[in-house]
């Protein structure tokens, strides 16, 4: 077990330097505030946005571009992928209230806020993420999303918002192990980033046995500073969208 003064992980942050890794621009604890004052409407845990020519590549090696985690996140070649990320800790994944009731109109909200739709198609935008968690645009080749990430994914979830994204725990250490270990020397000097960055470049070494990064181990150690339960690794699901490079 981990020690009781050491400093944990935590998931809103972890999901957030998955996200930034994967070369999402994002706002975290995004408020939707009421037009009358009171409470809060609710909160998003994280919205991002990933442009279509993101590449994270080294100029004396113009051929060797970082892989993002593009069949995770279906990525889709040449489209604009904006996300509203809801984070669980234990919990499978699930969509929280405010994201499921239309009559609240917290989306129409959220978009409005972001600004990547004309005000005229905020509804129509709102309906079809209410119903199934995703819509897209042809035309303007944007995607608009809902993510969720919790200890396991969910059949609920899945057969009523089929479109929604679901990431398990295991899926998003796994990437974030492999990024910091693969490139740990053009990403050594990082003393800009935070401290939760630079906690799980510490499990990297932690998790390494002799020259060898152990994947599994990294997970499980990490599993364990962000107190959650021990997990399988997920089953391979066939992605509804052919993934590929963005």
């Amino acid at each position: 077990m981990a020690d009781e003064n050491e400093t944990q992980l935590t998931t809103e942050k972890v999901a957030y330097w998955y996200f930034r890794l994967n070369g999402y621009l994002q706002m975290e604890n995004f408020i939707v505030h009421p037009e009358k004052g009171g409470g809060q409407r609710t909160d998003a845990d994280l919205i991002g946005v990933r442009f279509p020519h993101r590449q994270e590549r080294f100029y004396e090696e113009p051929d060797n571009v970082m892989q993002d985690d593009l069949q995770a996140l279906e990525l889709t070649d040449g489209w604009i992928d904006v996300v509203i990320v809801e984070v669980k800790t234990n919990a499978e994944c699930t969509l929280n209230g405010p994201w499921t009731n239309k009559d609240a109109q917290n989306v129409q909200r959220v978009l409005a806020a972001i600004g990547c739709l004309d005000p005229g198609r905020l509804e129509e935008a709102a309906a079809r993420i209410y119903d199934r968690g995703l819509f897209e645009d042809d035309n303007l080749r944007l995607r608009v999303r809902l993510v969720a990430i919790g200890a396991s994914t969910s059949d609920g979830l899945k057969h009523s918002h089929p479109q929604v994204t679901q990431l398990t725990w295991h899926t998003v250490l796994g990437f974030i192990g492999d990024r910091l270990y693969g490139y740990r020397k053009p990403k050594n000097d990082s003393h800009q980033w935070d401290e939760q960055i630079a906690l799980l470049k510490n499990v990297v070494i932690e998790a390494k046995s002799g020259h060898e990064f152990e994947r599994e181990r990294f997970i499980a150690l990490s599993l364990e500073r962000l107190g959650i339960r021990a997990q399988k690794p997920p089953p391979q699901i066939p992605s509804a969208k052919a993934a590929s490079s963005g």
